[in-house]
C-alpha cells in the first residue's frame, strides 16, 4: 500500500478542523479484507481556543498516535487511514479485519498517558464511507493542496508571492460550445484568453486563460476555486496553473 499522508484545513460540522489523510489509499479502497471502521477520540488537556492542538501538547499526541497504530494494527489487523483534529480532540480512524480486541488495544495504548480520556467505537463500513466521504479531500480541498505544493516549490526558488504577475490556467471541455460558454464567462470575470486547442480524448477542447494577480495562498486559492466551479458549470475540467518565478 502506498503512503501519501497529506494535511489540510477545512470545516467539519461547522467547526474548524485539521485533517491528516493517507491519499495513497484512494486507488485501493474499499479494501474488502478490512471492513471494520474503528475509531477513538482522544481529548486534549490543553486545547487551543480554536479547538486545535497546542504546540506544547503535540509531542505527547504524536506518541499517543504511534502507540495506537502499533496496538490496533496488531490486535485488529488494521491500518490507519486518517485523523481529524477539532473541538479539543483528535479523532483517529482505522480499518481492520475485525473489531474484536479493539477496545483492549486502545486501553493498552493509552496506559502510559495519564490524564487522557477517550471515546471508542466501531461499525461495519465495507464501502469505506468514512474515508471516502469525510476524510478524503473534496475537489476544492484537493486543489488547495495542489496549490500549496506548487507555492512551496516557487518559494524555494525565491519567488516573492505577493508580487502581481500573469497566472495562466488550463481547462478542457467536451464540446466546442461548452468551451465557448466558458470563454464568455471567464472574460466577463476579468480573464484573458491566451490560446485554444483541440486534441483527442473525452475533453478535447482546451483553453488557456490568464489574469494578473499575486499568488499568495488565499489569493490563488480564490482564483482557482472560481475557475474550478466555472469549468464544472459547463461540464469541463480544470487542469492547473503556472506562473513565471518572480524574485523581486
Amino acid at each position: 500500500m502506498t503512503d501519501n499522508w497529506t494535511p489540510y484545513l477545512c470545516n467539519v460540522n461547522g467547526k474548524l478542523a485539521s485533517i491528516l489523510v493517507n491519499l495513497g489509499l484512494r486507488g485501493e479502497v474499499p479494501i474488502l479484507s478490512k471492513p471494520w471502521l474503528l475509531w477513538t477520540w482522544v481529548y486534549f488537556q490543553t486545547p487551543r481556543a480554536d479547538g486545535l492542538s497546542d504546540s506544547k501538547e503535540a509531542p505527547t499526541l504524536y506518541k499517543i498516535e504511534d502507540a495506537l497504530d502499533l496496538c490496533v494494527s496488531r490486535s485488529c489487523q488494521a491500518i490507519p487511514c486518517g485523523r481529524i483534529t477539532t473541538e479539543g480532540r483528535r479523532e483517529f480512524y482505522f480499518y481492520g479485519e475485525t473489531k474484536n480486541g479493539f477496545r483492549h488495544a486502545v486501553k493498552a495504548a493509552l496506559k502510559g498517558f495519564e490524564g487522557y480520556r477517550c471515546d471508542i467505537g466501531s461499525q461495519e463500513d465495507s464501502e469505506w464511507g468514512q474515508y471516502l466521504n469525510v476524510l478524503y479531500p473534496s475537489p476544492e480541498d484537493l486543489q488547495r493542496i495542489a496549490n500549496m505544493d506548487l507555492l512551496d516549490v516557487l518559494q524555494k526558488k525565491g519567488d516573492v508571492l505577493s508580487v502581481a504577475r500573469d497566472v495562466q490556467h488550463w481547462m478542457y471541455f467536451g464540446s466546442e460550445q461548452s468551451r465557448a460558454w466558458f470563454r464568455d464567462a471567464a472574460i466577463a470575470g476579468g480573464f484573458r484568453v491566451i490560446s485554444e486547442s483541440t486534441s483527442e480524448g473525452d475533453l478535447p477542447f482546451g483553453i488557456v486563460v490568464a489574469r494578473t494577480q499575486s499568488i499568495e495562498q488565499e489569493s490563488i486559492d480564490r482564483t482557482v476555486i472560481e475557475l474550478l466551479h466555472l469549468s464544472r458549470r459547463f461540464d469541463g475540467d480544470y487542469d492547473g496553473w503556472e506562473t513565471p518565478v518572480v524574485t523581486q
